[in-house]
């Protein structure tokens, strides 16, 4: 069975449906899905119609599903989320409410595991290297290539004693993740990590493109190819632009164009930066005020590539 692997779409039904298409084309018959698929693109409802269409397809919930609940308020912080929650319809809502956790499938003779995050499966021993806050730090100087990457990815569950202590523990099979946006897999002693990297947001300092993996196995053979399908990036943005998204979250919107230009991570930064704006200005009020945020937001533009040079990496 050819599997399409596929993660962290984040409202991104124009990149979803690029890879829906290529997989397609690739001969794939079954579709893992493994979170985050609603908040930072304006199309959550596309989204959720292509994915409960789609046969042979299996589903874990991701953390942004959580972050549709946030509790009434005015604040500018969770703009995106309110206007996203807003939008879904109840149908769609309850039905990524209803996704669980995590799944486990037989295949073929091999055991299959998914679940959003690595820390499922191996604790935060991955997460220490491979994290997408931490991650432009690794390379801070220049954009990275995919064959850089998967050596590094490689090497370091190999070699790291966290990392090789925390897959000696696991059973044999695959397994599945997202959440860090870094596309990656290997195989370490029959236990096969697969990370399909972000379909919707790649964050891994590599080409842009519609992100998504396929997984073959076949008589207990395994075997997987990346694949990232190229699009531009400025007609995507300019499409957002056109949308309510746009005019009631801008902040959290413009910090998403940022980062599908790059490719980096920066919302963290930016949290960061209100943190330590609003210390400076003794507002505590929690999550930050509308006020705040967008006072902390336009400092951020003009501190933060000066402070983060490794998160504007062209």
């Amino acid at each position: 069975m050819k599997y399409a692997v596929i993660s962290d779409i984040h409202g991104n039904a124009p990149a979803l449906r690029l890879a829906l298409d290529d997989a397609r084309q690739q001969g794939a018959g079954a579709y893992l899905f493994v979170g985050d698929y609603s908040i930072s693109a304006p199309w959550p409802n596309e989204v959720a119609a292509l994915l409960r269409s789609l046969p042979n397809a299996h589903f874990v919930r991701g953390n942004d599903e959580n972050h549709l609940d946030v509790p009434p308020g005015d604040d500018g912080q969770f703009e995106v989320s309110r206007w996203c929650a807003r939008t879904l319809t109840a149908d769609n809502k309850a039905w990524l409410d209803a996704l669980p956790e995590e799944i486990t499938l037989p295949c073929d003779g091999l055991t299959l595991r998914m679940a959003h995050s690595s820390e499922a499966f191996m604790g935060k021993a991955l997460h220490a290297h491979f994290r997408t806050s931490a991650f432009p730090f690794r390379y801070p100087h220049s954009p990275v290539t995919r064959e850089a990457l998967l050596a590094d990815f490689r090497r370091t569950m190999a070699e790291d004693e966290a990392c090789r202590s925390a897959i000696a523990a696991l059973e044999p099979g695959v397994y599945i993740f997202g959440h860090n946006h870094i596309q990656a897999h290997g195989c370490f002693d029959g236990r096969w990590l697969i990370n399909p990297g972000s379909c919707g947001m790649p964050l891994d300092g590599c080409e842009f493109g519609a992100c998504y993996t396929l997984l073959t196995i076949e008589g207990g053979s395994v075997a997987v190819e990346e694949r990232r399908i190229p699009y531009d990036v400025e007609a995507l943005i300019t499409q957002v632009k056109a949308t309510e998204q746009y005019a009631e979250a801008r902040i959290w919107s413009e910090t998403i164009f940022a980062e599908w230009r790059t490719r980096r991570e920066k919302v963290a930064s930016l949290l960061w930066y209100a943190e330590e704006y609003a210390t400076r200005i003794g507002d505590s009020r929690r999550p930050f005020a509308k006020d705040t945020w967008q006072a902390a937001y336009a400092e951020w533009l003009t501190a933060a590539p000066q402070r983060w040079p490794e998160l504007f990496v062209p």
